[in-house]
């Protein structure tokens, strides 16, 4: 029997690890590290250089080739994209899974908390995710749906699983039920997860009907996003000088002691979101030359600033840049995003400052004013 694992979180490891333990051909793909302990699981990203393509990229669906089950810890396909009709059983992905991989069994883990943070983001999920959980641990047990094991299921799985140490620790406080909430990691390698260039938002990796190689997805990602960023000029190849002087610029932003530096989404989340902290987020890109222009102006607006409001600096490039400027909803730099007592307030872009955009934006911000639309729109003071 042969199974694949999607996702990197503990909780996937635990499943390949016990899969294994009990003799299952196991394959587990990610984006990120993943930390097994089973030396016979074997780890993929979704792409594989492909043995009989020399070398050639491909999903790792079709490297894997047939398996018979699917555990998806991150997503459910069952409520994916491009739903067929009722009878069919499920999105197009899963039709594919049992046409191409002879795949019959699909299961999705994801909790309800999980899906809360996919539907309202970072931003506004958090809360209800938290309080669902909560909810959930304070139910007696009495109120819970027993569960009654399959003949054997002692002796040959759960005894042979204790035996080998195959255990999900979680920190519960003494409650009598346990709620598996989300993490952060789940919700990052969703949303950073490469999609394939059929507009559908698949996975890539899952076969599709249409399958392209991982070069051709990327350039069709790439030449998207150029085409939503006006400052399209800040994908452009630079130069060893070049390289030099915006390593310096790094340098630089990370010893300044006036601006936060944010990294990716779980920078926004530990420095701004969860701190319930007013903030203004100065979202740029390290080949952006307007935003290597105005950041010492922005530097010297939060030195002169004379309130706890926070200033920070986002970079956008690269993946983990690109998934945070999704969350942010900025579609070009250099652009400036307020938020206040950690809850996204309203963004503004423009190419100069001081700027009587962002300065009125600050200070509706202080005063506890609702967000001027009107600053958001893109011509400059």
């Amino acid at each position: 029997m042969q199974a694949v694992v999607i996702g990197g979180n503990d909780y996937a490891c635990f499943i390949a690890n016990g899969l294994a333990t009990l003799g299952v051909d196991v394959s587990i793909v990610s984006t990120g590290g993943v930390n097994v302990k089973h030396d016979q699981v074997q780890i993929l990203s979704p792409s594989v250089d492909s043995e009989e393509d020399d070398g050639e990229e491909v999903g790792f669906a079709t490297a894997i080739g047939k398996f018979d089950s699917l555990i998806d810890t991150i997503s459910n396909e069952r409520k994916g994209i491009a739903n067929l009709s009722a009878t069919t059983g499920g999105s197009t992905v899963i039709q594919m899974l049992r046409t191409k991989n002879q795949c019959h069994r699909y299961i999705s883990t994801l909790t309800k908390s999980q899906q809360l943070i996919k539907d309202d983001g970072v931003f506004f999920g958090p809360g209800k995710a938290n309080a669902h959980v909560k909810y959930l641990e304070s139910l007696s047990p009495q109120k819970c749906t027993t569960l009654i094991p399959s003949s054997g299921f002692g002796p040959s799985t759960l005894q042979t699983l204790l035996e080998n140490n195959i255990l999900f620790s979680f920190k519960n406080s003494n409650k009598a039920i346990f709620a598996r909430g989300w993490t952060m990691k789940d919700f990052w390698e969703e949303a950073s997860w490469p999609r394939d260039s059929s507009g559908t938002g698949v996975r890539y990796g899952f076969v599709t009907e249409e399958e392209e190689d991982l070069d051709a997805l990327f350039r069709a990602e790439q030449l998207q996003m150029q085409q939503r960023r006006p400052d399209a000029s800040a994908e452009r190849t630079l130069d060893p000088a070049e390289e030099a002087e915006l390593d310096e610029q790094a340098t630089e932003d990370r010893q300044n002691p006036y601006v936060k530096q944010i990294i990716g989404v779980e920078g926004l989340a530990e420095h701004v979101t969860s701190q319930r902290k007013s903030c203004v987020v100065f979202v740029a890109m390290r080949s952006c030359r307007t935003c290597k222009g105005i950041n010492p102006v922005f530097t010297k607006i939060a030195r002169e600033h004379g309130s706890d409001l926070m200033f920070a600096k986002a970079d956008a490039t690269g993946g983990a840049g690109k998934a945070l400027g999704r969350q942010l909803g900025v579609d070009a730099v250099p652009s400036f995003v307020l938020f206040r007592n950690g809850i996204r307030y309203g963004a503004v872009s423009t190419s100069k400052l001081p700027s009587e955009k962002l300065t009125k934006a600050i200070v509706d911000l202080e005063a506890g004013k609702d967000f001027d639309l009107s600053l958001q729109e893109d011509d400059d003071d």
